[in-house]
């Protein structure tokens, strides 16, 4: 759905988006997907989700990302001969509870892993997030998503660096009249040095359509994907 997912409740599957949207999980939810793109990268992942006596709904996340093999060169462009290759993981702990009236919250603590070639990096971080599912407006969900708040615990080069924060907000309505649940979303938030403009225009649409029960459609598009060439923008 285009990282249309910060407001979509009860489903597992946006977890990494908004932890708030376990809070409405009705019961114990799994799911592991792969992808191999074509821009030789693979990535992958498998959530649960679950109800909790003590603690609302609590989760388990594992997310992966390969990179694929590059060719090394020196100095001059020339190749060397060898080539490298770079991935990352995320393991995530999920806490999620209704916190008032129509108002859900939920919390992440993940920890990060990263590789490239014979280099590591790792940090903590913590993902915290909204959903207001409002009295006066039927099957309509708002949501507001922070990530990365955290510190890296070691890095590529041993200097201090920053995690790179991360802000969504978006909202979901599912239509009265069409068995389709309509998303749009604002993403990445908080780059800087940008005019109201640039930011606006890293929007992204979605929609699930209900073809039964038990199998659903989903379509997206992430305007970012034609602001650059990045092979993960726009991932879902």
């Amino acid at each position: 759905m285009a990282n249309n997912l910060v407001a979509v409740s009860g489903d597992v599957n946006a977890m990494f988006y908004n932890p708030a949207v376990l809070a409405q999980m009705c019961e114990a939810q799994w799911t592991a997907n792969y992808v191999d793109h074509l821009l030789d990268f693979q990535a992958g992942q498998l959530l649960y989700g679950r109800k909790s006596a003590r603690f609302g709904t609590v989760g388990l996340g594992l997310l992966y990302f390969n990179y694929g093999d590059f060719e090394e060169t020196n100095s001059f462009g020339e190749p060397t001969g060898r080539d490298f290759s770079a991935s990352e993981f995320a393991f995530g702990l999920s806490v999620s509870n209704q916190l008032g009236e129509g108002f859900d919250y939920g919390l992440n603590l993940k920890l990060i892993y990263s590789s490239l070639d014979e280099y590591n990096a790792s940090g903590l971080a913590l993902d915290g997030g909204i959903i207001y599912s409002p009295e006066f407006i039927d099957n309509f969900q708002f949501g507001v998503s922070v990530s990365n708040l955290g510190f890296i615990t070691s890095s590529y080069t041993g200097a201090d660096e920053k995690m790179p924060l991360y802000v969504r907000l978006g909202f979901s309505k599912r239509l009265a009249h069409l068995p389709l649940l309509f998303t749009a979303s604002l993403n990445d938030l908080t780059l800087g040095n940008e005019e109201t403009f640039d930011i606006v225009k890293r929007f992204s649409l979605g929609g699930e359509f209900d073809i039964s029960e038990i199998v659903k459609f989903r379509i997206g598009y992430d305007n970012s994907i034609n602001q650059s060439v990045k092979p993960l923008n726009g991932r879902s």
